[in-house]
């Protein structure tokens, strides 16, 4: 299934951040797709398509004392287009 994680982080841990994500090795079961940084309002963006609750667990985990991590589930727009309801 295809997430979105977006991560807000205080200024202050900017640096501690950016060496994490330098480092940073995604676990094996999960597959990036990209990743961003928001310039000017620290905050990273991931997407990346894992299978379980528990990967998203060790995506998270890392970063967990230097700012607050938000993950949702996310489609492609063509495909929500054809879901009725």
């Amino acid at each position: 299934m295809l997430f979105v994680l977006w991560f807000k982080f205080e200024p202050e841990n900017t640096h501690k951040v950016i060496e994490l994500w330098k480092h940073f090795k995604y676990p094996s079961e999960i597959k990036l797709i990209n990743r961003y940084l928001l310039i000017g309002r620290h905050t990273s963006l991931a997407i990346f398509d894992a299978q379980d609750e528990e990967s998203l667990i060790k995506v998270v985990g890392p970063f967990a004392n230097l700012g607050v991590a938000h993950v949702t589930p996310a489609m492609k727009l063509e495909e929500a287009l054809k879901v009725t309801w």
